[in-house]
Order: structure tokens, then sequence, then C-alpha cells
């Protein structure tokens, strides 16, 4: 599907191509590149003067394949954003900015870059952008984390020199620096930084663009890039950047073992309804050759009392041969009751051999009627994003570029990315699964504050709460330390506590947790839509949802969340169940116990 996509974007890029020869850009007159003259490892001047960069080498080699002279203007950064709007500049490079774009005109993104929290070694665990309320946090202007910061409660500071901010933050100025992944990196290793360390936030990555107020220059841009991208160009130039500073290219080999791995999964399932068909079909043979051999006995069971019967008969008649025929008879009666017995023992057993099959016979389809709806299931969630990726995908390659507005454009690409990943999280899921049922799941069980990790559930969840719902956590009275495995810990109360946030439109969701019967025992609670009737006996099998109980054509992907969470507690000879949440009238509750060493 891929290369395909690739032919067809070479045809576009020929069909539509643009003749940068005439954009009127001379030798004399030669387009003017904006550049920051501080920004490494992109653009920055070096110590002889000359603008460097990778920005600043892949400029080149573009403006070169379109003809277009060109000169650099390297300048501080705020002046060349001003440059830019003001059309001072011909070209430049900035991060897009949906403020900006009914001002000037973006390209297609060039590299994408990922959000890093920098701070001192030792000071934060699992820092993040929770529990930052007060903090002091340093970073360059940018709205949406300045946004995100307010709303979190933590003290912003601008700054336009962040080599200076990192420096700053080394020497005990500040907690945290906010920048790109590839930028902390970078000047980490520069300035030999050794007392920072980095975490990555889960704030969406920025599209690095080239930005003009000549759309002709923008669109000739774009079909270049296209066919620089074709030929491996800007993996030539950014690969080092894309690799070392900016997180791993997946290779196409990994996309290929998934395919099949879920292929595989598939193959196996089909082979274990093909064997359960084949023992069902076995067992009701069986049946039928016991109604057939009880049939038989009962017969013969007939036929001696009959015998039995004309016997005592021919004892009536025949007063001369009397003890003769009493003996016959008697030895004859004794003939027919052990047949008898035998008859009723041999029907007895038939009878329970055909309940037996009847047994196999309604599990084995209720085995098959599961997996039916699994593989229905399964079949709906990998059909639905594969759907919206490849329409969406084929909508932007037959249809005109100019057909559809940049925006809408821009919305088809998001929702063929969301789909993608909801696509990959219903893998992950799967493989976990996996992978926790054939017993390679490890479990690294460490001294852990559970108070403080259930506190972090809680803030991690609060923000997608429904408007009006309460999130509350109930600790022990002298708090809890355990020796237990963080990772699972986080896994299972995170599917419940997402659980009840899906299902809770009003009300408030409750979490507690203490000590009981010599391990830990945990509750989420919530006052929202209850569990139906039909799927409280099968709520934690493979027909379970990752924000549902069972899966409906009006809800999003599918997950196996609950199956999930009951693989790990059953690996850790743990117990997990539900019930009606009688104390508020309405709601469900969720509870796991597991076997835990409480160290206080």
């Amino acid at each position: 599907m891929k290369l395909r996509l690739q032919y067809v974007l070479l045809l576009l890029t020929f069909a539509i191509a643009v003749n940068a020869d005439n954009l009127g850009y001379t030798n004399e007159k030669p387009l003017l590149f904006g550049i920051d003259q501080d920004y490494p490892p992109l653009e920055y001047v070096d110590g002889s003067g000359n603008p460097a960069g990778v920005d600043v080498e892949f400029t080149k080699r573009l403006m070169s394949r379109l003809n277009i002279p060109m000169t650099f203007k390297p300048n501080k950064w705020a002046a060349i954003a001003g440059d830019v709007m003001q059309g001072k500049v011909d070209l430049a490079m900035m991060v897009y900015s949906p403020y900006r774009s009914n001002d000037v005109n973006y390209s297609r993104s060039v590299l994408r870059l990922y959000y890093q929290i920098v701070t001192r070694k030792g000071e934060r665990k699992n820092y993040g952008l929770r529990d930052v309320k007060g903090e002091e946090i340093a970073l360059m202007q940018s709205r949406p984390v300045v946004d995100t910061l307010k709303k979190s409660g933590a003290k912003i500071v601008i700054v336009y020199d962040l080599a200076k901010a990192m420096k700053d933050l080394a020497a005990g100025d500040y907690d945290a620096v906010i920048c790109y992944r590839y930028q902390a990196k970078y000047m980490i290793a520069k300035y030999k930084l050794d007392n920072l360390e980095t975490e990555d936030l889960t704030l969406t990555p920025r599209e690095y663009c080239y930005v003009s107020h000549n759309k002709e220059l923008i669109d000739a841009i774009n079909t270049e890039l296209d066919k620089m991208v074709q030929g491996g160009v800007v993996e030539d130039v950014y690969g080092h950047v894309a690799s070392h500073f900016d997180g791993l290219i997946i290779p196409k080999w990994v996309w290929y073992a998934i395919t099949l791995l879920v292929f595989a999964i598939m193959t196996g399932i089909i082979v274990m309804q093909y064997r359960n068909k084949k023992n069902l079909k076995k067992a009701l043979e069986l049946a039928r050759e016991n109604e057939e051999k009880a049939k038989a006995n009962e017969e013969k069971a007939k036929a001696n009392e009959e015998k039995a019967r004309a016997s005592e008969e021919t004892a009536h008649q025949s007063a001369a041969e009397a003890k003769k025929n009493a003996e016959i008879a008697q030895r004859n009666a004794d003939v027919a009751r052990r047949n008898a017995k035998e008859a009723e023992h041999n029907a007895m057993i038939a009878n329970q051999n055909a309940a037996k099959a009847r047994e196999a016979a309604e599990a084995a389809r209720k085995s098959e009627e599961l997996k039916d709806i699994f593989m229905g299931n399964m079949s709906h969630s990998l059909r639905t994003p594969l759907n919206a990726i490849i329409g969406f995908s084929d909508l932007l390659m037959t249809m005109d570029e100019t057909a559809l507005p940049k925006d809408e454009q821009q919305n088809l690409l998001q929702l063929i990315n969301k789909n993608g990943l909801e696509l990959l999280h219903m893998i992950n899921e799967l493989l976990s699964l996996s992978d926790i049922e054939g017993q390679s799941q490890l479990f690294q069980r460490e001294v852990t504050d559970v108070d403080a990790e259930m506190r972090q559930f809680a803030a991690e969840m609060r923000p997608q709460l429904h408007e009006g719902v309460t999130l509350e956590l109930e600790e022990p009275v002298e708090g809890m330390r355990a020796l237990l495995d963080k990772k699972l810990l986080k896994v299972v109360t995170m599917h419940l506590l997402d659980n009840a946030v899906q299902h809770t439109k009003e009300g408030k969701i409750t979490v507690a947790y203490y000590v009981k019967e010599g391990g830990m025992y945990v509750e989420v609670k919530d006052t929202g839509d209850g569990l139906p009737e039909k799927l409280k006996n099968n709520i934690f099998g493979l027909l379970s949802d990752r924000n549902t109980y069972t899966h409906d054509e009006s809800q999003e992907n599918p997950g196996l969340g609950l199956s999930v969470c009951k693989a790990i507690i059953d690996r850790c000879n743990g117990k997990i169940g539900v019930r009606d949440n009688t104390e508020d009238g309405r709601g469900t509750i969720f509870w796991y116990w597991t076997p835990t060493e409480i160290l206080n």
C-alpha cells in the first residue's frame, strides 16, 4: 500500500509540478532565507561567521534542485520571526502554528519535534507534568505548552537563550526546563551538563516546516519535498538528527512482523474452532451409541420379563411339574432380576452419558459463540481503523491538491494518524495478553510507596473526567509501602480507572486500597452506567472492551483491557471481580486482591 501511495505521489508530482524558473528569483535578486544565528544543530552561525547546520545544508540542496539562487540572512530568532511575518525575508523554517496559518503559508512537514522535560538528577522521579504546581519551569515561548503549564499551576519563566537556561538549571536555578528532545541531548552533550536528566512528555509533537508569504514558492517546495522524500534526500540530511536527537524510526520489518503475528493469532483461533467442532461431533456420536445400547437393554429386559411371566404361568398350569417348574421359574426370575438391574444400570449410565454429552455440546456451543463474537469484534476492530486509513488516503491520492482547503487536508491526515494509533494500541494489547498468558511476562518486584503511586494515577485521570464528576482517593490512615511490581500495579489500576471514567457522566469515582488477608486490596467504585446483566458471568473474558464491557457499534475501537487485568492478577495468584454499586444505588465496583509483602 505504501509503495502504491509513493507511485501516485510521484505521478501527482510530475502532473502539478511548479516551474521554479518562473518565480522571479535571479542571481541579481536571489531568494533571501532567514536563519536563527543560535539554534544548533539545525541552524546557526559558526565560529568563522558562516551559516551552518542541518537546515542550511538541506535548504541549499532544495534551492539547487529548484534552480533558485539564494542567500542567507542570519539574525536573532525574535527578529527572524518578525521578518517572516512582515515579508522582509522570502523564506524561513519554523514550527507550524495554527495561529499564524492565516497570515503565512506553511510547507509540508520536514521534521517532527518531540518535547522533553529536563531536571537535575535525583531530585524528581517520573516527573512528567504531574504535580508541577508551584514549580518554576523555564521554556522558550510556545503557546500550547504555556497553556498546559498554566492549567497545571506551574510558575512559567519565558527565556530567549536556551543554552543559558540549561546551564542555569544545572547550577541550581529553576526546577525544570522544557525543550525539544534533540535540543536537550545536544546541549547536555555540548556543555557536559552531566547532572541533568531528561524525560519524554506526552505533549503533541510539533511539525517543523518552511514558511513564506509566497504561496507559489511554498507549492514548489512541497512538490520538490515529495521527490526528495522518495529519493531518500530528506532521510540522508536529517537522518542523524532524527535517529540520535528526535526518536528512532521504526523499520519496515517490524510492521511486517506485527502483521504476521496478527495473522498467526487469527489462524490459531480458526484451528481451535475446527477442533472444537470435531470434538463436538465425536461427543454427539458417542451419545447416540449409548442411547441405542440403552434401548437394546430395555428391550432385552422386557423380553426377560415376558419369559418370567410365561414361566410362572407354566408353573400354575402344571401342578404335577410344580416343583421342577418352580425351580426353573426361580432361576428364570433370578436371571430376569439380574437383567433388569443390569438394564436399569445401563439406562442410568446412558442417561449420565447423555447429560454429559448435552453439557459438552452446550459448552462447545457457548465456546463457539464466544469465539464467533470475539472474531467479529476483532474483525470490526481491525476493519474500522484500516477502512478509515485506506479511505482517507485514497481520497487524498485521487483528488486534485486544490480540491480541498489545507486545513481539511490536514484534518484527513490527522484522522489517518489517529486510526493508525488506535490500530497499534489494539495490537499492543493483543501482544500484552499473549505475553502474560504465555508466561513470558516478568515480574520485577521492588519497594513501592503505594500512596504516591495511587496519587499519580488519580492525577493523570482527573483531566479526563466528564464535567461535574469528581475522583476521590481513600488512603490508609498510616499509609502503605509494599514489595510489588510498579508496572503491573499501574496497568491494572489505570485500566479500571479508565473504564470507570468512560462510564461515569455524573456523580463520583472513588479509589480505595488497604491491607486485607495478607495482601493488598484495591477497589474502584463509580456511579456510572452499571454492569449489564448479560455480561456479569464473562466480564473478564476475551469479549471485554478497553473502555466498555463489550463491543457496541456506537463505541470506539475495542481492546482487551479487562482480559489483560485478569491475566496479570491470575499470574500474581490473586483475585479480581466486579459487583453492582449498591452503596450508592447505581454504578459498578471493580476490585482486585493480590498477595503482597506489606512493609509497614
